[in-house]
């Protein structure tokens, strides 16, 4: 594998900085607005519920607004999640990242599997969609499964993970994977544990053309925290 060596601002221009904390407040919410049009980061990720207010204060800047669905359990009905992904749609999300029914996966309902997953998919009504694998449940063998399916579904971006719970962490081994799988039919965003300059270059040597991160601010910089432990 060739190694590229990355700038800070080309690692800048591939974060998604990232708050969906519960508490997160409409302060946090500016900050991190702010941080990302100062660093030139990709996008915001934050809830729903802040869409608009993300949507004002980026006005005229080049961050994407992103948000996540069916996040953290994945548990809603296929049905709430496609009114969901309709209505963030409609507040001007211009990507979203969702949470499948892994209940489903987990108890072979492959059918039922997918078949949220290309409603998802639809409601979206061609806006950047991406699966949250949650690669830290699955086995080496379920990761393919669930990931093809994935792909046959239509997703724009398979993610090993939603950062949170067991989720798990981006390995270069698992990101290889993703890219492996999605070929030129899918693009791969990595999250959980990209903390610091050296671990955002080397998942973006495995095959991440995106990451999710609350440590934005600190991998462009060197100093300051993460915002969460995603």
């Amino acid at each position: 594998m060739i190694t590229k060596s990355y700038t800070v601002q080309e690692i800048a221009s591939k974060i998604q900085h990232t708050n969906v904390n519960p508490d997160v407040s409409k302060e946090d919410i500016k900050k991190l607005c702010e941080d990302c049009m100062e660093y030139k980061f990709d996008g915001v990720m934050l809830q729903p519920c802040w869409i608009e207010e993300a949507k004002a204060i980026l006005a005229g800047s080049d961050v994407k607004v992103c948000t996540a669905l069916g996040f953290p359990m994945g548990g809603l009905t296929t049905a709430s999640k496609a009114r969901e992904m309709a209505e963030v749609v409609s507040l001007g999300a211009e990507q979203v990242d969702f949470m499948p029914n892994f209940g489903f996966f987990k108890s072979g309902m492959y059918t039922e599997f997918e078949n949220e997953v290309k409603e998802i998919v639809k409601a979206a009504d061609g806006r950047v969609t991406k699966i949250m694998l949650e690669f830290g449940m699955l086995t080496q063998e379920e990761k393919i499964q669930a990931a093809e399916i994935a792909l046959n579904a239509g997703v724009t971006y398979l993610k090993n993970s939603s950062g949170w719970g067991k989720g798990g962490h981006a390995t270069v081994e698992d990101i290889q994977l993703l890219k492996k799988i999605a070929g030129d039919k899918a693009l791969v965003k990595a999250s959980g544990g990209i903390r610091d300059y050296e671990s955002a270059s080397k998942i973006l040597n495995a095959g991440a053309v995106l990451l999710g991160t609350s440590a934005g601010v600190k991998i462009v910089t060197g100093s300051g925290q993460a915002l969460s432990d995603y």
